[in-house]
């Protein structure tokens, strides 16, 4: 499916909409303090998302599920490669091998918590096979390791406390197994058996990943997909490319490098014979570890960790491209984190808190040519920090421009563009226009260079500028599908 070399790769599941992106009133999604769910100790969802509006404009088709748009606006996910392949990197190292000295998942979950994630995505089996619980189906697994005399369950103590803490519990489960090849007779039913114990003893699991690293494998994947939806009916099904098909619900974004491209749209094909044009939004994956430059996803003692700029970048090019950035923070082989990878969290999260803290447009004068005609849909419903709320246009328009006049001289380094995406992806062209000095340059660029044009907008644009300051801000949409729509418009 995508290079993780001989460590690993994914397929998704993921679960329910969230109270993302900020704190909740009653229903809605509030830009701000990022992340505040209550939890149940595992058993229920967090499903806090956007609710359809009063005389609101229809909605243009693909349409999201209500877990996919949650799964989106988490913007970012934390992903633990962690098993025998941190101690070994061969094919099927023995299980005696995974003994951890210091298993400290609370320090995962509270370190990840405080940086800003709130889901993460742990590799309880990848293709070596090796199983972080005690698999009733294997004897390949931590009961037979010497970690708590074979006792111990690493997914326990995961999900445990994942839910104590109201955070998002995901896991990438791979279908290639080298200790039990796809070849052997009755690989699907041990593959099914594994895959309910999984998503029936852990409580509430948003997404599993199912890695199609090594090609076809003969397993009836729509089958798979539909199982897995019985078991856990909030989950969202990610599977790579070589295996997904039918019942898949997020998709691979087809790099290992944080970088998304601009046009990257929510609606793609499923291959295999799966639909077209479906909602089948991206996900795009990198990790906080190197190895000669290179992506390493188990833990090595030679390993490299990138700097805060390139963390910073990642997100910039990918969750600000329509595209759940993915970020791997494998713990070591005492199964804490190296403290060099702390403190690279612990300076991502006051940054990833602080960076659209203030939007300039909030409280600004904010005008558009035209309104949809129900109230609710004025344009400054694109500037009052809740993404649930959102300026429309008027009937039967399929382009607009929303005017925001700054009334401080603060310089800002980042634009924001979203769009309310429950009601599909709705813009096909905008181009972003800055006001100073009295006169509009309608082709400005980012800090690249590039000029502030596009044609997706989705789940989130962000825009890098120079720091610079501006009389006014313009948002122009130059052809939409049908009247258009934008939750927020944010200058930071």
């Amino acid at each position: 499916m995508f290079g993780h070399a001989a460590r690993t790769r994914r397929f998704i599941f993921a679960t329910s909409a969230i109270c993302l992106a900020g704190s909740c009133s009653g229903d809605r999604v509030v830009i701000g303090a990022r992340y505040q769910a209550s939890t149940d100790g595992g058993s229920g969802s967090l499903i806090q998302g956007c609710p359809s509006l009063s005389g609101a404009p229809s909605g243009v088709a693909p349409l999201p599920t209500p877990k996919q748009a949650a799964l989106q606006r988490l913007e970012i996910a934390a992903y633990l490669h962690f098993g025998v392949s941190a101690f070994d990197t061969g094919a099927t190292p023995p299980a005696s091998l995974f003994n951890p000295t210091d298993l400290d998942v609370a320090e995962w979950v509270s370190e990840m918590k405080n940086a800003g994630f709130r889901q993460a995505i742990l590799v309880v089996k990848n293709r070596t096979g090796f199983c972080l619980w005690p698999s009733a189906h294997t004897d390949y697994s931590v009961k037979n390791s010497p970690w708590k005399n074979g006792k111990g369950d690493v997914v326990r103590e995961f999900t445990d406390a994942m839910h104590a803490a109201g955070m998002r519990v995901a896991f990438q489960f791979a279908p290639a197994d080298d200790s039990y090849p796809s070849s052997s007779a009755g690989y699907e039913t041990y593959f099914r058996n594994q895959l309910s114990e999984l998503l029936t003893n852990y409580g509430s699991v948003y997404e599993i990943e199912l890695p199609g690293d090594s090609g076809h494998i003969p397993v009836d994947w729509a089958g798979v997909a539909d199982l897995a939806h019985k078991l856990q009916p909030d989950l969202v099904v990610w599977i790579g490319p070589e295996l997904a098909t039918t019942g898949v619900d997020a998709r691979f974004v087809g790099s290992l490098s944080g970088v998304s491209d601009r046009s990257t749209s929510s609606i793609a094909n499923v291959p295999n014979g799966g639909p077209s044009n479906v909602w089948y939004p991206a996900e795009g994956e990198v990790s906080a570890h190197t190895l000669n430059g290179v992506n390493a996803w188990f833990w090595g003692p030679s390993d490299s960790v990138i700097s805060l700029g390139m963390l910073q970048s990642d997100y910039f090019n990918t969750a600000g491209r329509n595209t759940t950035l993915v970020v791997n923070f494998p713990p070591a082989r005492t199964g804490q984190f190296d403290a060099v990878e702390v403190d690279l969290l612990r300076q991502f999260g006051p940054w990833y808190t602080a960076f659209d803290k203030n939007n300039l447009v909030q409280g600004a004068s904010v005008t558009a040519d035209t309104t949809w005609e129900n109230p609710g849909f004025e344009a400054a419903k694109a500037a009052d920090g809740d993404v649930c709320t959102y300026w429309a246009a008027a009937t039967g328009k399929t382009s607009g421009r929303l005017e925001a006049t700054l009334s401080s001289t603060v310089p800002f380094k980042v634009i924001s563009i979203r769009e309310p995406i429950e009601l599909g992806e709705r813009t096909t062209a905008y181009h972003v226009e800055i006001k100073q000095n009295g006169s509009w340059n309608k082709t400005p660029t980012d800090a690249s260079g590039v000029t502030m044009a596009g044609t997706v907008i989705g789940q989130r644009q962000l825009w890098q500028v120079n720091s610079t300051t501006a009389d006014a801000i313009a948002l122009v949409i130059d052809s939409a599908k049908a009247a258009p729509a934008i939750a927020e418009f944010g200058v930071y």
